[in-house]
């Protein structure tokens, strides 16, 4: 099978999961959410043939933890080991894009005005929720720290101009922050409406722009 069906096949698995949550049938998501990420990476396997050994290992080992953090998710009282392992794969993620970076001549000028936006945007962010978040204060402010600068790396990988499969990274990346934010909301504010399928839909999109988008540039 050729790598877009692969590609194709991955966001047919994904709506097959927004639907069961919408169904409230979670317990059918065993069969629909620890697969999304084993068919991005065979995608990427047959996509990314041109893409160095090393960056393949930088990719796979960030597919390795996300994936072992989808299913540890699946289970409330494991919360915590989940986390882990999503910040796992985006220091796998940022190794991966400040290698592009640094061989991407020349190298794509530091943007400042967006490094301060983004920090603005964590303190606060991470201010507001404080007060809700009793013991895992100092869990999600390293974990707000490291997927901030997962989209730092990204943005500063690229020459977005000429560059254009970059805005695929781009927006998977903050499609990342947007759904991990959510799931803050979410867990230590306050219930959100359609909240399950709303996580769902911003992280299967933010693995899938992060992917395309790296094979696209190996591809260039």
């Amino acid at each position: 099978m050729n790598a877009s069906r692969w590609l194709a096949l991955y966001f047919v698995t994904l709506l097959a999961d927004l639907v069961l949550i919408s169904l409230n049938m979670d317990g059918l998501r065993f069969a629909t959410k620890p697969l999304l990420v084993p068919l991005l990476a065979v995608y990427f396997l047959t996509a990314g043939g041109t893409t160095p050994a090393r960056q393949k290992a930088w990719m796979y080992g960030a597919m390795l933890f996300c994936l072992s953090g989808d299913v540890l998710l699946m289970f409330d009282h494991l919360f915590l080991p989940g986390l882990g392992c999503f910040l796992a794969g985006h220091v796998f993620y940022i190794f991966f894009f400040l290698t592009i970076r640094y061989s991407n001549p020349p190298v794509p000028p530091c943007k400042y005005h967006w490094v301060f936006l983004n920090a603005a945007a964590v303190i606060g962010y991470v201010l507001f929720l404080m007060p809700y978040l009793g013991r895992m204060v100092i869990p999600v402010i390293i974990y707000s720290l490291v997927i901030s600068i997962m989209l730092q790396s990204v943005i500063h990988a690229f020459h977005y101009r000429y560059q254009r499969m970059a805005w695929y990274c781009l927006g998977g990346a903050v499609l990342f922050v947007l759904s991990d934010s959510l799931i803050a909301l979410g867990r230590f504010y306050h219930p959100l409406p359609a909240g399950g399928q709303l996580v769902m839909l911003t992280y299967g999109l933010a693995q899938a722009g992060l992917v395309y988008g790296a094979v696209q540039y190996y591809r260039q």
